[in-house]
């Protein structure tokens, strides 16, 4: 009898400490995409550029918010040993375990439609100039200003993006293009008419792409790791769950 008390015990302490660490792991989740929307430089306009993208950052974040109130209800139904809040917290962290799971399965694949051409072709297909009301080209003028770069690959991307031609026949390319003394919406550009006749003193030659994929690089690889780790104790705390709710 005082074995099985004492594994009992040790059970239920290590349910309580994992769900704990789901918990903070949660917080940390969700810290994620307040670094980027509070990112000095501007990743907050890479989450905007596309709905695939801010629906899925929306769905992230409710996942993150998910994990801090289970590891709240785990923590409370192994405290109070109670059957009903153990079984009820078991099958609630399966449904989530299974939904996190497919959510990181469609992220894995989208990943691999996030490629250079596919930006590309958003930017052909969509973008329409300076000083529009259009999401997709404010967030795009606001990448290119903030982190000084111009199109997917480089300036000549804009040759082959009809709406802009079209509504900028003089325009080699946009404003946002153009070299500033601030990299800011409102920083004074050098020469605004010989920078969208095609100077390419006057232009920024490198394109966003590489600029913007390196330095999201780092908060997925951070966010992967994470992921797999509140998985683990997941499973973890599932069993711990299903055996102290036989033995209560």
């Amino acid at each position: 009898m005082t074995v099985k008390m004492g594994h009992f015990e040790r059970i239920k302490y290590l349910m309580i400490t994992f769900n704990i660490l789901i918990s903070l792991s949660g917080c940390l989740l969700l810290a994620a995409p307040f670094l980027l929307l509070l990112h000095p430089i501007g990743l907050s306009h890479v989450l905007s550029v596309h709905t695939m993208i801010f629906a899925g950052t929306i769905c992230f974040t409710a996942l993150c918010g998910v994990l801090l109130i289970l590891g709240i209800l785990g923590s409370v139904a192994a405290f109070l040993e109670s059957r009903c809040l153990l079984i009820f917290f078991f099958f609630v962290i399966l449904l989530v375990f299974v939904v996190e799971l497919g959510a990181g399965i469609s992220a894995f694949l989208f990943r691999f439609q996030l490629t250079r051409e596919y930006f590309d072709d958003d930017l052909i297909n969509y973008y329409t100039g300076d000083n529009v009301t259009g999401s997709y080209s404010s967030n795009s003028n606001s990448i290119m200003i903030s982190f000084e770069c111009c199109g997917v690959s480089g300036p000549k991307d804009f040759s082959r993006t009809l709406h802009f031609v079209i509504l900028n026949p003089l325009h080699e390319v946009p404003e946002a293009c153009c070299k500033r003394r601030k990299a800011t919406p409102d920083g004074d550009i050098y020469n605004l008419k010989e920078c969208i006749s095609g100077n390419i003193d006057l232009i920024h030659n490198k394109g966003c792409f590489d600029l913007i994929s390196s330095q999201v690089e780092i908060y997925l690889y951070v966010i992967g790791a994470l992921s797999i780790w509140i998985l683990i104790m997941k499973i973890l705390v599932m069993i711990f769950a299903i055996w102290l709710y036989q033995r209560v």
